[in-house]
């Protein structure tokens, strides 16, 4: 017949560098070692659970944990998953350990991979590259010829950058008929304005008068309302 084996009751061990600390009290000791016994886990307990179990105010927690901050890792401080290790844990500093490497070494990846790559030689570009034959004899030569069959071939070139003089008469009548055309536009957007080509602007005594008038009207419109 198995006999059935009895739950081992937990308890809390406080270890001996956590005892012999002489900088915090017998109580702060106490939480880091609660803390410590968590390991690489980390402590996820609220200020709330802990000060039930140590049967003090969430408050007095806070100011244990202020006390002993430069002992511990904490992960989101301020936060609903607060997470609380203990520096001094064995597994604790390997971890730390093994990630402080793995960022060294993703450091250097990243740094390899935004290195400028070293540029091609002369003679790689060569390889790599067609070049462009423009001393080559015989094609000179076919250039030269389709350019002197083009300009036999094409017409004489007007004056005035291709196009024909404005002295040429129909040209002439042309822009005459533009300028007149254009004239009677402008004198209708006058007439349209209200002004005719006898408009001359008001000097300033005449300016100072029309004011004068205009003033009295409104004084006078304002002294009947």
């Amino acid at each position: 017949m198995k006999t059935q084996k009895k739950p081992k009751e937990p308890y809390l061990k406080v270890p001996a560098h956590i005892l012999n600390l002489g900088q915090i009290g017998l109580c702060e000791k106490v939480l880091l070692a609660h803390i410590y016994s968590f390991g690489e886990r980390g402590c996820w307990q609220s200020n709330d659970t802990m000060g039930r179990i140590f049967m003090v105010s969430a408050s007095t927690i806070s100011r244990w944990l202020a006390r002993i901050k430069r002992f511990l890792y904490v992960k989101h401080p301020q936060g609903y998953r607060r997470t609380l290790w203990a520096k001094s844990h064995p597994d604790v500093i390997e971890a730390v350990r093994c990630h402080a490497q793995l960022g060294r070494t993703n450091a250097s990846d990243r740094r390899k991979s935004v290195e400028v790559p070293a540029q091609n030689r002369a003679a790689d570009r060569l390889k790599s590259a067609i070049s462009v034959k423009q001393n080559c004899a015989t094609t000179n030569n076919h250039t030269v010829t389709e350019n002197n069959k083009r300009t036999i071939a094409s017409p004489s070139p007007l004056p005035a950058c291709g196009q024909a003089p404005a002295t040429y008469p129909p040209n002439a009548a042309m822009l005459q008929h533009r300028k007149q055309a254009a004239a009677e536009q402008v004198e209708k957007f006058k007439a349209r304005l209200g002004r005719t080509a006898d408009w001359k602007p008001l000097t300033p005594e005449q300016f100072a008068q029309r004011r004068a008038q205009q003033l009295a009207a409104l004084r006078a419109t304002t002294t009947r309302s």
